[in-house]
């Protein structure tokens, strides 16, 4: 019978155990996939970076968005430029344009990111 007892009093800490491990397991991979995921999205992003000169839309991509794609959209919707990003950093100068609202969209690999410039 003592050999019963022991066993009903491991059987409960088994469980635990068990339960305790799914747990931190869980947790183990719901962090790893929250780091592996949140790299990539970084890797992503596209920078702004603030210019001095106030008719200038300037931005800087990582390494692995060289050879995007980047136009240059008019307030009417119509392309006024497209090109390949062929360095990490863009300068667009609207020094020559027409008063309003401009877009800009980088894309890459199915990718866009989308910016406003106005211009007063």
């Amino acid at each position: 019978m003592a050999a019963g007892m022991a066993f009903v009093l491991v059987c409960p800490n088994n469980k635990r155990m068990k339960v305790s491990i799914i747990i931190a397991i869980c947790l183990s991979l719901f962090t790893a996939s929250v780091a592996v995921f949140g790299t990539s999205a970084k890797a992503a992003l596209v920078h702004v970076v603030s210019s001095k000169q106030k008719n200038l839309f300037v931005f800087k991509v990582n390494k692995s968005w060289q050879g995007a794609r980047v136009e240059l959209l008019a307030p009417n919707g119509d392309v006024i430029s497209r090109q390949r990003l062929m360095k990490r950093k863009m300068v667009i100068d609207f020094y020559d344009m027409k008063p309003g609202t401009y877009k800009i969209t980088i894309t890459k690999n199915h990718h866009t990111e989308e910016f406003q410039y106005i211009k007063k």
